[in-house]
């Protein structure tokens, strides 16, 4: 951030063209979502949504850090946005996991894919919101976590969980597809591979 509370140059510019492109991406999925509507196809429109409305956020939030509660409000939507991208990762983690191991995915389990991705961030933040009562939302300098106070732990402690447990899949769908006991079918193998590449 420069000394006025605007987000920088590079920051706009990288945050415009990663707009750009996500919304190209909706767009596509939109015009054939018939033909290509799965779970994994939900999935990636959550997240795509979710990382879209953080680089909003950035380009337009960060602007209005001259109003305490603007602030504060935009530094509480980036961290539930944030935390949800990591989330939708995850959930495509166990989503493919699922697929290895052969289970089919009932709607209870749709359901519990959502309850992931955008209620485990709103649960994080709600908590955070009011144990802190706001406070180390926004700073004089920028709309984000303050490092004071150890909130900006409220994100990096669950992202890091997050990383850690994909990792942890990652590994277990690569020795399932290893094992005797794994995928026998070799198309079904190939398609897992491309499932755990995209985990990992």
């Amino acid at each position: 951030m420069d000394s006025i509370g605007s987000p920088s140059v590079p920051l706009m510019i990288g945050c415009a063209v990663s707009c750009m492109a996500l919304l190209t991406l909706l767009v596509i999925y939109a015009a054939f979502w018939r033909f290509i509507k799965s779970e994994r196809s939900i999935i990636l429109l959550n997240f795509c949504v979710s990382i879209l409305a953080s680089n909003v956020l950035i380009l337009v939030g960060q602007s209005q850090m001259l109003s305490k509660g603007v602030c504060t409000m935009t530094a509480a939507f980036l961290h539930f946005f944030f935390l949800s991208s990591f989330c939708w990762v995850l959930t495509e983690a166990w989503q493919s996991y699922l697929a290895v191991i052969g289970r089919i995915r009932t709607r209870l389990v749709r359901k519990r894919f959502l309850c992931l991705g955008w209620g485990l961030p709103a649960l994080v933040v709600a908590v955070s919101v009011g144990f802190t009562r706001t406070k180390g939302y926004g700073t004089s300098s920028y709309c984000w976590l303050s490092l004071e106070g150890g909130l900006l732990y409220a994100f990096v402690g669950p992202a890091a969980v997050i990383v850690l447990v994909n990792m942890l899949i990652g590994i277990i769908v690569f020795n399932k597809l290893m094992s005797r006991d794994g995928i026998s079918d070799k198309s079904k193998k190939q398609r897992a591979g491309h499932d755990t590449t995209q985990v990992l």
